[in-house]
């Protein structure tokens, strides 16, 4: 039966749900940005130690090898400093794995130590520079274009500054050698940027299209279930509710026997088009699939998504008689947390009014959660 099919479908969800918390795109999602796992995030912290390790030994423990402007304690200060705020951001990442502003907070603090490296370098080519690069594509591919073009813009700033000041200090001049390790670092950043941009692109596009839903154009299962767990976060963190919609086609089935599947595909777009001219565009709007779908609103309350669901049954009977096709769209309506404080729980109690309408009414019907309203 389609009503064990469904409650089956809930429990699978409320079992992986857990595990997928951390993969829903956070409140504030931005496309300039890709959110990396707390795993990815861990190998960069993990990285900026070890960098911080080699750095130390370099300086403390090469003979013959010291700071070429700074003292080495000032050196060691400076290196201690970078320890003290690199772990504050590492376990302030493990609470809070999604987090823009440390981004950028992270990686000007590496450009920053990174800067200090390369003035205090003693070779006349100093290979520190090497590190920039490093920052830039670090931070690039793992935070998105937005990040990796502040830190393209970031590091070259630095460097120019940094190679200012070691050849004002010491009066010597610039060598070819050094001259060209810039321009080649910088070709290099500057073709990664590129490439990426195209590979940015190319993933942006990738997940639009796998989000949706190629007979409708409305989000698929997979995207829905995403959107939704963001908005349960939101609204344990703001106490902000939100309605559900469940709408089920009534005789759908009885379209797709009697008239075909190229009828019953001409149902299911056109269903979708009335719901898209009927909510709003901060509105989400999915096929749940076969012929179920879900509207998820905010900030409205249930009387006014009641509205929302009658137009749309009218504008749907309407479009029904005007084409000779017998069906109309049956809506079950919940809020959370209201009637349930996560997505498997709320669905399941609007799929068991929207299941006692339909079992009630010949078709068309109208049920609020807990408390049937007949129309």
């Amino acid at each position: 039966m389609k009503q064990q099919r469904r409650s089956s479908d809930r429990r699978r969800y409320a079992d992986r749900r857990d595990s997928e918390d951390r993969r829903s795109k956070p409140e504030d999602y931005n496309s300039d940005y890709r959110y990396p796992t707390w795993q990815e995030q861990q190998i960069q912290f993990f990285t900026r130690y070890v960098f911080l390790l080699l750095g130390f030994l370099f300086f403390n423990t090469v003979e013959g090898i010291k700071p070429a402007y700074w003292s080495l304690t000032q050196l060691n200060v400076v290196l201690g400093a970078y320890l003290i705020l690199n772990s504050l951001l590492y376990l302030h990442a493990a609470k809070h794995h999604i987090h823009p502003r440390r981004y950028h907070i992270a990686m000007w603090v590496d450009i920053a130590m990174t800067a200090v490296s390369v003035l205090n370098d003693p070779y006349p080519i100093p290979p520190s520079l090497l590190v920039f690069i490093m920052v830039v594509l670090g931070n690039g591919m793992r935070y998105g274009m937005r990040l990796f073009a502040e830190s393209l813009v970031g590091c070259f700033t630095a460097t120019m500054l940094v190679l200012s000041a070691r050849y004002m200090i010491s009066g010597a001049a610039l060598s070819p050698g050094l001259i060209f390790l810039n321009l080649f670092g910088g070709i290099i950043l500057v073709y990664a940027y590129i490439l990426m941009g195209r590979i940015e692109c190319s993933r942006h596009e990738l997940e639009q299209h796998s989000n949706l839903d190629t007979l409708t154009g409305l989000l698929n299962r997979r995207a829905l279930l995403e959107v939704a767990q963001a908005m349960f976060q939101r609204m344990q963190r703001n106490q902000q509710k939100f309605v559900l919609l469940f709408a089920d086609l009534d005789k759908f089935k009885a379209v797709n026997d009697e008239l075909g599947h190229a009828a019953g595909d001409l149902v299911l777009k056109q269903f979708a088009e009335i719901v898209r001219s009927s909510i709003r565009s901060t509105d989400i709007a999915s096929r749940y699939g076969g012929d179920e779908f879900i509207i998820l609103m905010e900030d409205t309350s249930l009387a006014n998504a009641e509205i929302v669901a009658i137009r749309i049954q009218e504008q749907v009977n309407s479009w029904a008689r005007e084409n000779a096709i017998d069906f109309s769209v049956t809506f079950g309506l919940g809020e959370a947390p209201t009637h349930g404080d996560s997505f498997a729980n709320l669905l399941e109690q609007v799929d068991q009014a929207l299941y006692h309408s339909k079992s009630t009414h010949t078709g068309g019907g109208l049920a609020q959660a807990r408390a049937q309203i007949a129309h």
